[in-house]
Parts: C-alpha cells; sequence; structure tokens
C-alpha cells in the first residue's frame, strides 16, 4: 500500500476587493446579463424596431426563453476583476435542472486530490487528465459563444435581413474554437477508458477507447461488459445503438482534424443571420450551419450540436466519478494536482 500523504497549509493568503459581474450565454450570440435581485436582462431583441433589452427575468425565465427561439441557454461566464490588466473569467456550463450544480469537472479534480492523497500516482494522473480536458471542452465553447456574439452584433449593425448568408474573417476563429471541443471531448473519452480500464488490471496499452473496447471484446470478460458505466460507453459508441452519440463524438472529431476541416464545408463557411420570435419580440440570432454533407445533423447550428455532446459527455463523467475508487469531495488544504 503506498502512504497516505498529507497536504501542505496555505500560509499566505491575501484579501482584497474586487469588481466582479456575470453573463449568461444564450445560443445564437444571445446574452443575459446580471441586473438587480439576481435577475437578467436579455439582449439584443428588437421590440417595435428598435434594439432593446428583455428585463427583468429570472434563471429559469431565460431558460424558457431561450428554448422558445430554438436554442439553450449553455452556460454562465463569472468575470471578476474588470478594469484590471488580468480579468479572471469562471465558466460555468449550465444544463437542466437549474440552479448551478457540481461540475463534472470538479468532481473528477477532487477525485484526482483524493487519489494523490492515497498515493496513487496512476489514477490521480487519469483524473486529473479528465478534469482537465473537460473544463478546456466547456471554455472553448465559452469562446465560440464570444464568437457568435461578435458576429450577431456586427451582423446588425450592418443591418443585415433576416436570412442573410455571409462570411468573413472572425468566421475561422469559431471553426478553430470547435476543433479544439472536439478534440478536448475525445480526450476525456479515452482518459476515461484509460482509467476504467487500469481499474480492471488491464495492460497499459489499453490507453483510448478503441483499444479498451478490444480489451472488453474477448468473451471471458463479459462481466466486464455488465458495469454500468462500460455498457453505457460501449452502447453509446455503437453506431447501431439508439443514441450512439459517443460515435458521432468520435467520427466528427476524425472528420474535422484529420480529414476535412470545419471550414472546407461549403454551409460552414458562411453565417445565417435569422430572427426568432418570441411573444411577439423580433430575437436577432446567427447560426453557422453544419454542411449539407453531415453524415449527422445537416444544416443544424454547429454551437447547438457540439454544445449537446458536451452535455452527453459531461452526464457520463458525472456517473463514472459517482463510481470511481474515490470520494468525489476535495479534501482540506488541497492545493491542486
Amino acid at each position: 500500500m503506498p502512504p497516505t500523504r498529507t497536504f501542505p497549509t496555505i500560509s499566505d493568503l491575501k484579501k482584497g476587493t474586487t469588481i466582479a459581474t456575470a453573463e449568461l450565454h444564450i445560443s445564437g450570440g444571445v446574452r443575459a446579463s446580471l441586473a438587480e435581485n439576481g435577475l437578467w436582462s436579455v439582449k439584443p431583441v428588437f421590440i417595435a424596431g428598435e434594439l432593446k433589452a428583455l428585463a427583468p427575468m429570472s434563471l429559469n425565465h431565460v431558460a424558457s426563453f431561450a428554448r422558445s427561439i430554438g436554442g439553450e441557454l449553455i452556460g454562465c461566464d463569472e468575470i471578476s476583476g474588470i478594469g484590471s490588466l488580468l480579468p479572471t473569467r469562471v465558466w460555468v456550463p449550465l444544463d437542466d435542472p437549474y440552479p448551478f450544480t457540481t461540475q463534472p469537472a470538479d468532481l473528477w479534480q477532487a477525485i484526482a486530490a483524493q487519489a494523490w492523497k492515497a498515493g496513487d500516482d496512476e489514477y490521480q494522473a487519469f483524473a486529473s487528465h479528465i478534469s482537465l480536458s473537460l473544463r478546456a471542452a466547456g471554455i472553448r465553447l465559452r469562446d465560440a459563444s464570444d464568437h457568435y456574439t461578435a458576429q450577431l452584433l456586427a451582423a446588425i449593425s450592418a443591418k443585415r435581413e433576416a436570412g442573410a448568408r455571409f462570411s468573413n474573417m472572425p468566421l475561422s476563429d469559431i471553426h478553430i474554437a470547435f476543433h479544439s471541443v472536439l478534440s478536448e471531448l475525445a480526450s476525456a473519452r479515452d482518459y476515461l477508458a484509460a482509467a476504467i480500464a487500469f481499474r480492471l488490471g488491464a495492460p497499459k496499452k489499453y490507453d483510448a477507447l478503441n483499444r479498451v473496447r478490444e480489451w472488453l471484446a474477448v468473451a471471458s470478460r463479459a462481466d466486464e461488459r455488465s458495469d454500468p458505466i462500460i455498457a453505457h460507453i460501449l452502447k453509446a459508441s455503437d453506431p447501431a445503438s439508439a443514441d450512439p452519440w459517443l460515435y458521432h463524438l468520435t467520427e466528427y472529431r476524425n472528420r474535422f482534424l484529420h480529414k476535412r476541416p470545419m471550414g472546407a464545408s461549403d454551409e460552414a463557411v458562411r453565417i445565417r443571420y435569422d430572427l426568432k420570435t418570441h411573444d411577439s419580440i423580433n430575437v436577432p440570432i446567427i447560426e453557422v450551419p453544419l454542411g449539407g454533407d453531415d453524415p449527422f445533423r445537416p444544416g443544424q447550428d454547429a454551437l447547438l450540436c457540439f454544445v449537446q455532446l458536451y452535455r452527453k459527455m459531461n452526464s457520463l463523467m458525472a456517473q463514472a466519478a459517482a463510481a470511481s475508487p474515490y470520494p468525489e469531495v476535495v479534501p482540506e488544504s488541497w492545493t491542486g494536482c
């Protein structure tokens, strides 16, 4: 048994004051700014032909508003140190049920801390890598949403008509952000598969989902395949299953990173500006449609597509965290893996 470790004590912590705010990201480039009493102000919207904001709205009301225009409330950006040279942005992905819950990236960071405390360096590394990849994927979705908002405001300023298609150089920033999202989600997938294989005693060479699937396919490992987390992974990576989302993730990642970059698609090189209706109010949005040759969701907005894959990965990772050999609680005096 490896020796149990202890954590150093923080002794030089400094306190101060800072200016902070929060902003909700809605697909299509729409935002909701924090107003008074924990309520929100959604913008931009057109009321009687003029740019306005909808306020005040609760968090659940904002989520309902997003769905009413065919979109999603995708996350909250908590910004502190406003006006300083190094403002801090903490991205909190959002999904039903609201309000905020502990994110899987944080659960896996806690598991990494517990594994390190127990002297289990191998599992600590897997857990740390899962946490980092999940966090990075979320931040890259936030970056894509930032670019959507910039494109939306530019389209409004240019007085584009509903249904207009256009392109520009900054569109490549959106494509790059999505490439990063898919790469990080695929990394998280492989780290989880490797962690499971390690826990089951597989040789170290089984360090990615495709290899772990081969190892599990042996007839003598039927018991392992019946484990709920493993069964979920195998089913989600089977193209013939009812919801093959892990297979879709793998195909998107391989397609965009190894075969045909997202920006090479005729559809994806043009942004679509449109107006949605909410209670007789026009809500401007932009979309970056997946190409007509997309094998799974042709014409669907890329941000909505990849947010759904990210949410499914987070759901899997939360289930896997609950089944890990270490608790999901950060030890006292923990300073990071």
